[in-house]
């Protein structure tokens, strides 16, 4: 994929976006309503999946959560081969965007006639798909190997999903409709920007990404895409995480990303994002501007309800992402050891690519 390629893409998502929430709100609805009374009849429910698709369901089990449901994400590979009977009383939320990841699929066997599974996957043709006794189609906008569209738009439908479960669908199409167009103003905003992350992300920095709650999926999620889209090393963490012991290691060269959307915890992220500035470090804040401090380095995103902010978040970081790759000389997302799916856990097997 060229810069060009992956610009592109990145500008379409609220295209994409539009796609997917015009698709639920039609031939897409009685699935999800289908899911959605499943679930609330269910005395537990696990959510997995893997990469990308695993942390876009992170919000969803923070929204169920926060509604007092009996929800835990896991991720897919050890949920396979660690956890394959500790949930026995669950509907298993599967989130794939192919329906084919190795993991996946051994987890379809593992679980058939044993317990109730709702798919979803940007692939209707999937083995997912195929093999789930509810089946969602998230109906993105395709991508090639690096999830842009597919992985906004399997936020879109998983916080479509979180609304259906609380009998919120008309409130879900208001919040929907009124975020796209934000979506295609930060994204105008981020690519006509591009160049004022050249200083923060000189090469040879560390980088992490710190996060809470649901937005703990964009710090997972962009460091994905700097390793992806830039072949370089980041490390996502919680905030809270962070705060105890990892914090030793900013210093001048220290560099940082931290979301803070308008959650309760909102203070506490910026508590530490100023901390981090008054131990040398260099930090850009990705949230709302309410209660934003003077003299932080900030990239303002809409105030919106938390189960939507990872939607609006990430934008910035894909562009981040694109950027780094150019000033280091790297054809973004081309991939020199993993395959577009993984249909094998123990090794690599597809050629490597110059």
């Amino acid at each position: 994929m060229s810069a060009e390629q992956m610009k592109r893409r990145i500008a379409a998502q609220a295209t994409s976006l539009q796609r997917v929430l015009s698709h639920h709100v039609s031939a897409g609805n009685e699935a999800m309503q289908q899911a959605a009374a499943l679930m609330r009849r269910s005395r537990q429910i696990v959510i997995t999946g893997m990469g990308a698709s695993y942390y876009a369901a992170l919000p969803l089990e923070s929204h169920l959560c926060g509604l007092g449901m009996n929800v835990i994400a896991v991720e897919a590979g050890e949920y396979l081969h660690f956890r394959p009977h500790a949930y026995p009383d669950a509907v298993v939320v599967v989130v794939s965007r192919s329906g084919e990841s190795i993991e996946i699929v051994k987890l379809l066997a593992a679980l058939r006639g044993r317990q109730p599974v709702i798919g979803i996957t940007n692939r209707p043709e999937s083995r997912l798909a195929q093999s789930a006794d509810i089946a969602i189609d998230i109906h993105s906008l395709d991508d090639d190997i690096v999830a842009l569209q597919t992985y906004t738009g399997t936020l879109l439908a998983l916080a479509l999903l979180g609304r259906a479960v609380e009998q919120e669908g008309a409130l879900a199409l208001r919040e929907a409709e009124s975020l796209l167009p934000e979506v295609q103003r930060l994204v105008d905003a981020s690519l006509a920007s591009i160049s004022t992350w050249d200083p923060f992300l000189s090469p040879g920095h560390a980088l992490y990404l710190l996060a809470r709650g649901g937005s703990f999926a964009s710090a997972l999620e962009g460091a994905l895409l700097f390793h992806e889209v830039a072949k370089a090393p980041a490390v996502a963490m919680p905030t809270a995480s962070f705060r105890h012991g990892p914090v030793e290691v900013v210093n001048d060269h220290f560099r940082a990303i931290l979301f803070a959307p308008d959650t309760p915890t909102q203070p506490l992220n910026l508590a530490l994002a100023q901390d981090l500035v008054r131990f040398g470090g260099e930090v850009r804040v990705i949230g709302p501007r309410i209660h934003m401090p003077a003299g932080l380095a900030h990239l303002e995103t809409p105030r919106v309800p938390a189960l939507y902010a990872p939607m609006l978040e990430i934008l910035p970081v894909q562009v981040a992402a694109l950027r780094l790759a150019e000033m280091r000389g790297i054809v973004p997302g081309s991939f020199r050891f993993a395959p577009p799916v993984a249909t094998d856990e123990a090794s690599f097997t597809t050629p490597l690519s110059q």
